[in-house]
């Protein structure tokens, strides 16, 4: 038979979960609605919205080699994700033997946290004034890359990427009409 495999790029689980929330605070709200006009235009209004996302590690796919033991056997650090004693360069002219991968062997798994804070500003009845704040990656977390499969490398097992980039914020004052 044909075998068919999940492509390696594709992680193995996926989650996303989004939310906005529009704060209770201010005028015709839960909470200050009798408030003072000068007030409920600092405290009342505002809005935040987030998406946080979340998949398992892609399947690791791995060239012809010559194996030697269970390569899913040995605790994970950054500098060898997986038993790279178990792997050596495949014997010339030979049939492939090894599986393209191996169970308990995925590479690591991502998350993010992305938030945005807003309030609108009404002006006049016609204009308004929106001022946003967005983070990305708003946890600061580093998120590694998957490891080296070059069986020929000496960071042959490490991991030696990030896949995300560090906190990044932003602001935006817009003026609708």
């Amino acid at each position: 038979g044909k075998l068919t495999m999940i492509p390696g790029s594709l992680p193995r689980h996926r989650m996303t979960l989004g939310s906005t929330i529009d704060l209770p605070f201010g005028k015709g709200q839960r909470f200050g609605s009798g408030m003072h006009p000068i007030l409920n235009a600092i405290v009342g209004g505002w809005s935040t919205s987030s998406i946080f996302m979340w998949n398992s590690g892609s399947f690791l796919r791995f060239g012809q080699l010559d194996v030697s033991g269970a390569p899913g056997d040995s605790p994970r650090t950054w500098s060898k994700w997986f038993d790279t004693s178990v792997f050596k360069q495949a014997t010339p002219f030979t049939p492939r033997s090894n599986p393209f991968q191996y169970n308990g062997i995925t590479g690591p798994n991502f998350w993010n946290l992305d938030s945005t804070l807003s309030k609108n500003f009404a002006l006049t009845e016609r204009f308004k004034l929106e001022l946003r704040l967005e983070g990305y990656n708003l946890t600061n977390s580093v998120m590694p890359g998957n490891p080296n499969l070059s069986v020929t490398s000496t960071q042959f097992g490490g991991i030696t990427s990030q896949v995300n980039y560090g906190r990044e914020v932003q602001y935006t004052l817009r003026f609708h009409f």
